[in-house]
């Protein structure tokens, strides 16, 4: 989740579904956006070369202020917010996209999407649109009337950016309206209240609405053109982080690898403790009963997503002490949902919620799968094992991302402890490299479940995979079919997740932007292998099909969604979790497993499972 949400639409996006033909109107590109420049102020506005702004600012029902600083000279700009788990800042130094927490935590952000963001946020802060040294591409559209006004449109495309469209009021000449795409998100930002600053006219009121339906509003109070003091406040601050500490400098505590997820004990607020899983690819997050229990004040309605295609109510409260073994975070800010209504029933484990970046930002943190154990250590005091591959990372917003090799494909590959499945290949890698998805893959299926409902896709063997110094070879991997959510992200070729993890110690040091790789005593296992082409969740304690695969033997055996297995082997299914049922279902091939099943409509039935080989 990133705080880079207002303001010239700095992470907007948005499709383009206008014709691109000629207007029908006698103007030229040239004509609408020399009548902006002057409706703007013209040599007023060309005086602007930076400006500062104040102001208020709501973001899905969050509120707090705002103060930016834009500089046209040099392309930067700063923004800080101070409007709960939105506080913090973001900003581009002409070079890198930079965000700050709200702990203070500063990082640049080396992803596509982030940088492209800062891009489009300059180019429009700036107005780079208007100067024909500066506007990039642009191109004319057709006109379009909205609640009768009506609009010329420009496309324009900053350069090293992405296209977006401004709507200019045919009558006003301002810009009213911006709309543009970045990766797998759509927002449209409206322009109004424009006033004068020195002779140039300033929007004071922005509008930001996405396509998932969060709402972001920022009403400038004051604003100041040319400011004398602009230079001291563009630079990438430092970071400023005094909210972790750990007795005697290190602790490790005992974890769970269940399904490929870390599990651990939290307290919270001094109670608990409460089973969390440690995500590399999330943020603290709490189930909505836990938040209920503990008696937080919450605020905000954002809309989330995750790897399905819907969407999830989320608030936030802030809980005033997160404690892992004798590590202790202060005054932490947290996503609360129904954890345990969507996690929990997939994993098949009990779940109270999720950590992670903002642990993992604050401590060196080692995962030693093989040991099953976790240690957090103050910075730069636990160093990786010798001869340990160093692999350096960029924060993708906030989740690492590194470089990686798919069928000898070089691209860039998310780390994600928070996924079960080894990889999964994103959609828009998969068809645009196709020589990467074997031929024999499975049928779409349900691959995963998690924030958004269940992610679809094919399952199938990758030829290879390269991260750091290692290739693994034949690797059992999830091929997204997904047009929504995050495996639908463009600029991400793969997710690495636990099924990889599991097989080394690996060791996150965020300060220095590097994981280090020590192969454990599993390394050289065979990838185990379902057998049975059946998703599970459990409903009510009872293991429920989610989807049985087509031509797997699930399918095969007549099993269909909804159909809940009441035994298996006769033996009750209560009290069996979907750990074990899985284990079980990656038995050898041929192993028959006769099942009891009561359908949706609840009759029940004997079934066959016949293990096999499906991949």
């Amino acid at each position: 989740m990133s705080n880079s949400v207002m303001r010239a639409a700095a992470f907007a996006v948005a499709s383009l579904t206008l014709i691109l033909t000629t207007p029908s109107y006698a103007a030229t590109v040239d004509d609408v956006l020399n009548r902006a420049h002057t409706a703007l102020g013209g040599a007023a506005l060309d005086r602007v070369s930076a400006l500062y702004e104040r102001g208020t600012i709501t973001i899905t029902g969050v509120t707090g202020t705002f103060e930016q600083w834009s500089d046209t000279k040099t392309n930067r700009f700063a923004q800080y917010l101070n409007a709960g788990i939105f506080s913090g800042g973001n900003g581009f130094d002409g070079t890198d996209a930079w965000n700050q927490d709200a702990s203070g935590f500063v990082w640049v952000d080396g992803g596509q999407a982030g940088r492209y963001g800062a891009i489009e946020a300059s180019y429009l802060n700036n107005g780079d649109f208007l100067q024909p040294a500066r506007r990039g591409a642009v191109t004319l559209m057709p006109r379009q009337t909205d609640k009768g006004i009506t609009y010329d449109i420009v496309q324009a495309t900053p350069p090293g950016g992405l296209p977006l469209t401004i709507w200019i009021d045919s009558t006003t000449h301002l810009p009213a309206r911006v709309v543009s795409t970045i990766g797998i998100q759509t927002s449209t930002t409206t322009l109004s209240d424009y006033r004068s600053v020195e002779g140039a006219q300033i929007p004071y009121h922005q509008r930001q609405v996405t396509d998932t339906g969060n709402e972001f509003d920022s009403q400038t109070t004051s604003a100041q053109a040319n400011p004398p003091d602009i230079a001291a406040h563009l630079n990438k601050p430092a970071s400023q982080v005094n909210d972790a500490s750990i007795e005697g400098g290190r602790t490790v505590v005992p974890i769970d690898l269940i399904d490929n997820h870390v599990y651990l004990s939290v307290m919270l607020n001094g109670k608990g403790p409460y089973r969390f899983a440690f995500d590399t690819g999330g943020s603290n997050l709490v189930d909505t009963s836990v938040a209920q229990t503990l008696g937080l004040s919450q605020s905000g309605a954002m809309q989330g997503g995750g790897v399905g295609n819907k969407t999830e109510t989320i608030s936030f409260a802030k809980i005033a002490s997160l404690g892992i073994g004798s590590a202790t975070l202060k005054d932490q800010y947290f996503a609360i949902l129904p954890v345990r209504a969507g996690f929990s029933v997939a994993g098949g484990a009990p779940l109270d919620g999720l950590i992670g970046f903002e642990v993992l930002s604050r401590f060196t943190t080692t995962f030693d799968y093989a040991g099953k154990k976790l240690t957090l250590a103050m910075p730069g005091t636990n160093a990786p094992a010798p001869g340990a591959d160093i692999i350096p990372f960029v924060f993708n917003n906030t989740i690492p991302q590194i470089p990686c090799q798919l069928d000898a494909v070089s691209a860039n590959c998310s780390v994600d402890t928070g996924s079960r499945v080894a990889i999964s290949v994103l959609t828009k890698f998969s068809t645009d490299h196709p020589s990467v998805v074997p031929s024999d893959a499975s049928a779409v299926g349900v691959n995963g479940f998690g924030i958004g409902g269940p992610a679809l896709g094919r399952v199938g063997r990758l030829a290879s995979l390269q991260i750091g110094n290692t290739t693994l070879t034949n690797v059992i991997a999830d091929f997204s079919a997904q047009n929504k959510g995050y495996f639908a992200n463009p600029f991400i070729a793969g997710n690495i997740g636990g099924g990889v993890w599991r097989r080394f110690t690996v060791v996150f040091d965020y300060a220095k932007q590097t994981m280090a790789l020590t192969p454990n005593a599993d390394f050289s296992a065979a990838q185990p292998q379902d057998r049975s082409g059946l998703f599970l969740i459990e409903q009510a304690g009872v293991p429920v099909v989610l989807d049985a695969r087509p031509n797997t033997p699930g399918a095969q055996a007549g099993l269909a969604r909804g159909d809940a297995i009441t035994t298996i082997n006769k033996a009750s299914t209560a009290g069996m979790d979907l750990q074990q049922i899985r284990t079980l279902f990656m038995g050898p091939a041929g192993t028959s497993i006769p099942l009891t099943v009561k359908s949706k409509d609840g009759q029940t039935r004997d079934v066959t499972l016949v293990l096999r080989d499906y991949l």
